[in-house]
């Protein structure tokens, strides 16, 4: 049994990726209060890009590392809203009559959504940190 402060490679993702939940949690809310403008702040610019390249890293983490079945729904689900994101923002700009955009608003329920994904992204990062040590750990692909 793994003790809690035992990280291997596959752990220390999912413990990142728990990290990169609560930065899309603060960007999405960001932008929500900046009346869902991007800001214009070297900081949230830092954060959407660590944001934005955790989907790199998701994919190479899929390939490279020996994920059990628990820990890879953590790579898929980023990589799967990351792209769906990606492609809602390309149909959002291209509705639009605009050329820059920092001058593009996004809707309040397209950050909700954001918020909505990065909690229960959240949520699955400790549940797999957890699983385990806990009893059902077995049925997800722990011995």
């Amino acid at each position: 049994m793994l003790g809690v402060f035992d990280l291997n490679l596959e752990r220390m993702y999912v413990l990142a990726s728990l990290v990169m939940a609560v930065l899309v949690w603060i960007e999405t809310t960001w932008i929500r209060n900046n009346q869902g403008k991007l800001p214009e702040s070297g900081v949230f610019a830092i954060i959407s890009l660590m944001t934005s390249s955790w989907l790199v890293v998701s994919g190479l983490a899929l390939f490279f590392l020996d994920f059990d079945n628990l820990q890879m729904s953590v790579a898929v689900s980023y990589g799967v809203y990351f792209v769906a994101s990606w492609i809602y923002g390309a149909k959002l700009i291209s509705l639009t009559d605009i050329d820059d955009p920092m001058d593009l608003v996004m809707p309040p329920k397209y950050l909700d959504f954001g918020r909505a994904f990065a909690l229960v992204f959240a949520i699955l990062c400790v549940f797999v940190l957890c699983s385990p040590h806990l009893s059902i750990g077995s049925a997800f692909g722990y011995k």
